[in-house]
């Protein structure tokens, strides 16, 4: 009774995991390799760094907002990685505090522009977008620098066909979700995104609520930005160009709204997995990066489209 009064809560959620299903048979479907245990890995490999980055994201959209600098800040955690800074084993745990702390120092700055100066969110992560992309480019201007094999191994080693950071990724989506619905930040949470004017007339301190949140967000998306440089090995100023996008598309997809204050942290792990699907049986067509773009941008739209005909029904 308990799960069918959820599914009836969270409809949303039994249907991206539907979506789930329909993409897994369509990649069967289209290739024999699609289900293979090293395909499987792949995807998961593949999911991640924008799995991880998603849940940050998440903490932005449930106050009606858009956290566009999280990509750059996956470009400058993988700069940040690749930097030689301290040898020895210890150099890797030097770079992933520095990493945590330059994400803290955006999540700070953005939630300062947004709650002292009243700026729109869009506005303010897009310039934080623009700056953190220029301070990446100054540490690494062309590709290059290396992350220690060790590390990749940590990370990237498999247990079975599932790569370690997986479980990095399932601990963190359950951090958050106990986070979001047992305590009281995350109720607090939804109820600024529901309605700010109600939350502060209740007595939530709304300013430190989103201030927070944007913190939060860019440290997670600075987590993400570390499991990024041990997959691919060395660091890249534009590595995290499409996570910006392609997070908003997951949280979307996973059943949050725009609007603030709705949705439910068990969708993304779905959502990350059909889009990372997605581009899995893409690549396996052969199909250009120009018009998988195409692709993830138009089943943004039509998630939003989806999402929002389906909430003027229920008004």
């Amino acid at each position: 009774m308990r799960v069918k009064a959820f599914l009836k809560k969270n409809d949303t959620v039994a249907i991206v995991y539907g979506l789930l299903v329909v993409v897994v048979l369509a990649g069967a479907m289209s290739s024999p390799r699609f289900l293979t245990g090293l395909n499987i890995g792949n995807i998961f490999e593949q999911a991640v760094g924008l799995g991880i980055v998603s849940l940050g994201q998440v903490l932005a959209i449930l106050l009606a907002g858009i956290d566009l600098s999280v990509g750059a800040v996956v470009s400058m955690s993988t700069t940040i990685m690749s930097l030689p800074l301290v040898p020895g084993p210890a150099g890797i745990a030097v770079n992933i505090v520095i990493c945590l702390a330059a994400g803290a120092l955006v999540g700070l700055f953005n939630g300062i522009g947004i709650v002292k100066l009243k700026l729109p969110p869009f506005i303010m992560t897009l310039s934080t977008m623009c700056i953190v992309n220029g301070v990446a480019l100054k540490i690494r201007p062309v590709p290059g620098g290396e992350i220690p094999f060790d590390f990749m191994d940590l990370l990237f080693g498999r247990w079975g066909v599932i790569p370690h950071a997986a479980l990095l990724w399932l601990a963190l989506l359950a951090l958050i979700a106990w986070m979001l619905h047992d305590r009281q930040f995350g109720r607090n949470l939804y109820a600024v995104g529901g309605s700010a004017a109600t939350a502060a007339l209740s007595g939530i301190r709304t300013g430190r609520v989103t201030l927070l949140a944007h913190v939060l967000c860019s440290v997670i998306a600075a987590v993400g930005g570390v499991c990024v440089a041990a997959r691919m090995g060395s660091g890249d100023a534009t590595l995290g160009d499409l996570y910006g996008m392609d997070s908003v598309t997951v949280c979307v997809l996973g059943g949050f709204s725009l609007f603030g204050g709705r949705g439910n942290v068990i969708g993304l792990l779905a959502s990350t997995l059909i889009l990372s699907g997605i581009s899995n049986i893409l690549n396996m067509a052969g199909m250009s990066s120009y018009y998988q773009y195409v692709v993830k941008g138009l089943i943004l739209l039509v998630t939003v489209l989806v999402f929002s005909l389906k909430g003027r029904r229920k008004e």
